[in-house]
């Protein structure tokens, strides 16, 4: 495994951007080393020998019964340090400690096996030791690449982070991930995700281990090892996707040395679930790999009489050949069940209110937030049935240390029944109609490829890091005949009075006459070099060819014939091109332009839409971006400026008619932002990764002067996210937790005429382990939301331009929940 390399700290250089982050001043007179010594399970490691070499300077010590460990005045210079323990591999760490700078540096072993050392650059990546950090990445058909050389803004949640902060689903994960947001779709399980204030697709923008999948269907978090967000465009390395970033969930895989986990938890009223995690190798010389993820959980959640169910099971294993070549796989299945949760509110304008003669002002605004516990904003008989299918399978293969190459592909299948409630605002007062949701595909099907070639050229005095690969898919989507009215009305009621309703007296829709309504066909072949230079400069290109192919089926609800009713084949480049400067090894600023071709939006499926799910022509976006990154020590760095635009596809008036909407291009969806992150830890014990966003979202050219020019819908001017951890000293692996969350005023309607407040939530909770009948137990405790704020965590846009009366969304926020889990480490 690779280990990404950790330079020295160069606090002084980074004085001005923490000094933004963290005003508190830091004093320290006389340089100094220390840190604590970790064994394989993270447990402090007391009577390691260690020894401190430099020019002129030949220190030892023994790390102490905490693990800790000091050299207090070594002097400013390069080190080396070693640690040495019977039983273990040996560790050795270079770095420069700067004059009058106190330097901390955590060392962690692994269990002693053939190797006779190994040789860090840091904690181990990803781990709260490391600060959640992690270098390297899988970047689509780039391979395994530093984020620390990526022109472009990225992120990384990894499985350390996700297990103690109790993440489950993709909406609580994204929490984790402050540069990152959310569109709630139909609850909290069924979300697309974004950046930039640009929505994702159902397919386009999300990866699992680089091939393609569906997103908008049960997702546990539980079977990944991290999450890897690129925000803006990524066209040129993943192929056609809209600009709101590239989301890689890589599943957990075989473990070098056996591991298994027990976690026993409890969330909320009543849900308890059990998961259990396990791989190994085995087989001569450990050909065989496994890992294993089984999860059940069941419970009533925030709300009386609700109902929430999980279950997952999760296999991969792979085959060891040679030392070069592996063939690996994995097969699971997620089915969750969720009742009686808050439905969604929609609102929109009153025709006959007085506004502007080409949009009526908006007469049905927003009201705060209400309580999400409370029953009657769902009901116990409504809500999401989901079951996720996947498999894959890869082949990778090392023809030398600089050359690489995989081949794989991936099968999913989604199934989906939804009839959460839909509340429905019909006056200022809260008053609502509320019915069950319709019209939402019932399955998707996705089949995608991956393939590349990677490698090192070093020639004419400069190194080149090469790639050729293809990637693409087949996107599936289904519908079915809307049900009657009778069968999804349920009654009215008011935010301040909301009702426990009987369900409609004909039966619970139900999907029937399913089928094919779209087949969308997407294939690039990839080409990217970095070039760097003998000094400070390197450049990057990268172009994807790419072809689009669409058919949109309609279904005779007669014969229940499928009839192919339109279709379209487009193809384009997608190119990109950067240049960075790189001062010092541990510091880049660089400037990005990329331009992407996309494939087109899918109508929604009312019945009043002409071309109902129907997928449009293929169109393009466009990025600009500068910013600054940097891995050094106490703090990792990244800052960055962008302006995107995209097409904006909408539902309008089809040919005038007061009956008949049909849905296409409108517009354009232009965002301008700046975004700040800052991770590490800070006196050796204070945990930090916070991140800001600015962003002027904003719709132009719509022909609609009421609307032209006015933000986009639901997306704040200003969103901040804090997570921190701090060590408390005196009790060994005891860790207290916290986290805060801003989102700033939103635009509630399409004019900008109203806005809803800006709103904060804290969770607060801590993380203790100790040996437990020779195990390693770790308890977990969280509490979200912990002064039970009522917010709205969606407020999406309906129909943005105005031209016939909108349907804006919004989503209930979580209340405050309790999470408590227990681990045991085998």
């Amino acid at each position: 495994m690779r280990i990404p390399h950790r330079l020295p700290s160069r606090f002084a250089l980074l004085s001005l951007p923490c000094a933004l982050l963290f005003p508190a001043p830091v004093h320290a007179q006389t340089a100094s080393v220390t840190g604590t010594v970790h064994d394989p399970s993270q447990l402090a490691l007391p009577g390691a020998q260690i020894n401190l070499d430099g020019a002129d300077v030949h220190l030892s010590t023994v790390s102490d019964n905490t693990g800790h460990y000091a050299f207090p005045s070594p002097g400013s210079g390069s080190y080396t340090i070693t640690a040495q323990k019977p039983g273990f591999n040996p560790v050795s760490l270079t770095f420069v400690v700067p004059a009058g700078t106190s330097l901390t540096e955590d060392l962690n072993f692994t269990t002693l096996n053939s190797s006779s050392s190994v040789t860090v650059h840091a904690a181990a990546s990803g781990t709260s030791a490391a600060g959640y950090y992690v270098g390297t990445v899988d970047r689509g058909v780039l391979g395994d690449s530093p984020i620390l050389d990526q022109p472009y803004t990225i992120t990384v949640l990894p499985s350390d982070q996700i297990a103690n902060t109790q993440v489950k689903n993709l909406r609580d994960a994204l929490k984790y991930l402050p540069l990152v947001q959310f569109t709630e779709q139909q609850g909290p399980e069924i979300i697309r995700p974004a950046t930039r204030g640009m929505q994702g697709s159902i397919a386009q923008n999300t990866r699992m281990d680089g091939l393609a999948m569906a997103i908008t269907g049960g997702n546990p978090m539980e079977q990944y090892q991290e999450l890897q967000v690129e925000n803006g465009l990524g066209a040129p390395v993943y192929g056609p996707a809209n600009p709101s970033g590239m989301f890689d969930f890589v599943l957990k895989r075989p473990t070098e040395a056996r591991t298994t986990s027990l976690y026993l938890e409890q969330d909320s009223s009543t849900v308890g679930t059990a998961w259990l995690d396990s791989g190994g190798r085995g087989g001569p010389h450990k050909m065989f790999g496994y890992r294993t993820n089984l999860l059940y959980g069941d419970g009533t959640q925030f709300v009386q009489a609700s109902r929430l169910r999980r279950r997952l099971a999760m296999f991969a294993g792979d085959v060891r050949f040679t030392d070069r070549t592996t063939l690996d796989a994995h097969y699971s299945v997620y089915d969750i069940v969720q009742r009686g949760y808050p439905g969604w509110f929609t609102y929109g304008q009153n025709t006959p209110a007085g506004g502007t003669t080409q949009n009526p002002a908006p007469d049905f605004i927003l009201p705060s937030a209400p309580d999400p516990t409370v029953r009657g904003f769902g009901q116990a008989y409504a809500g999401v049935n989901l079951t996720t299918q996947s498999t894959s399978v890869r082949f990778l293969h090392d023809f030398s240390p600089n050359w690489h190459a995989m081949a794989g592909g991936l099968g999913q299948r989604l199934d989906r029944f939804i009839d959460t409630p839909v509340n429905v605002l019909t006056n200022n007062a809260g008053a609502y109609r509320q019915s069950l949701a319709t019209g939402f595909a019932p399955r998707f099907r996705v089949e995608s490829d991956l393939g590349y070639i990677t490698g090192t050229v070093n020639k004419w005095g400069l190194r080149q890091n090469v790639v050729l690969g293809s990637e693409g898919y087949r996107f599936n989507q289904y519908a079915y005949t809307a049900p009657p009215a009778a069968n999804v009305l349920i009654g009215n009621a008011s935010i301040s009075d909301p009702l426990v309703l009987p369900a409609p007296s004909v039966g619970l829709p139900k999907n029937v006459n399913i089928y094919q309504s779209a087949v969308v066909e997407q294939q690039g072949f990839n080409l990217g070099d970095m070039i760097y230079f003998p000094k400070y400069f390197a450049v990057r290109v990268a172009a994807s060819q790419d072809f689009i192919g669409v058919d949109n089926n309609t279904l005779n609800t007669t014969t229940l014939a499928q009839t192919r009713s339109s279709g379209s084949n487009k193809n384009g480049v997608s190119p990109s091109a950067s240049v960075m400067f790189k001062p010092v090894s541990w510091m880049t600023a660089y400037g990005t332009f990329a331009s992407s071709l996309q494939q087109g939006d899918i109508a929604p499926g009312s019945a009043n839409v002409v071309n109902a799910n129907q997928s449009l022509d293929p169109y393009r976006s466009k990025e600009w971006e500068i910013g600054y990154k940097t891995d050094a020590r106490p703090l990792a760095i990244t800052a960055d400026l962008f302006r995107i635009s995209r097409p904006f596809a909408n539902t309008v008036s089809y040919n005038g008619s007061t009956t008949e909407n049909i849905f296409k291009i409108v517009g354009n969806q232009v965002n301008y932002g700046a975004e700040l992150q800052a991770q590490g830890t800070l006196f050796r014990r204070l945990l930090i990764d916070a991140g800001f966003t600015a962003l002027n979202a904003r719709l132009n050219d719509t022909q609609i002067a009421a609307t032209n020019g006015k933000r986009f819908v639901g997306i704040p001017g200003y969103r901040t996210g804090t997570y921190s951890e701090y060590r408390v000293p005196g009790v060994s692996r005891l860790s207290v937790t916290g986290a805060w969350e801003f989102i700033g005023q939103r635009p509630q309607d399409d004019e900008n005429l109203h806005r809803t407040p800006g709103s904060s939530e804290f969770d607060l909770g801590f993380r203790y382990s100790r040996p437990l009948f020779e195990k390693l137990a770790t308890l977990r405790f969280n509490c979200q939301n912990i002064t039970d704020t009522h917010y709205y965590s969606t407020i999406a846009a309906g129909d943005i331009t105005g031209t016939n009366a909108s349907s804006n969304t919004a989503h209930l926020g979580l209340p405050r929940t309790i999470s408590t889990s227990l681990q045991f480490s085998f």
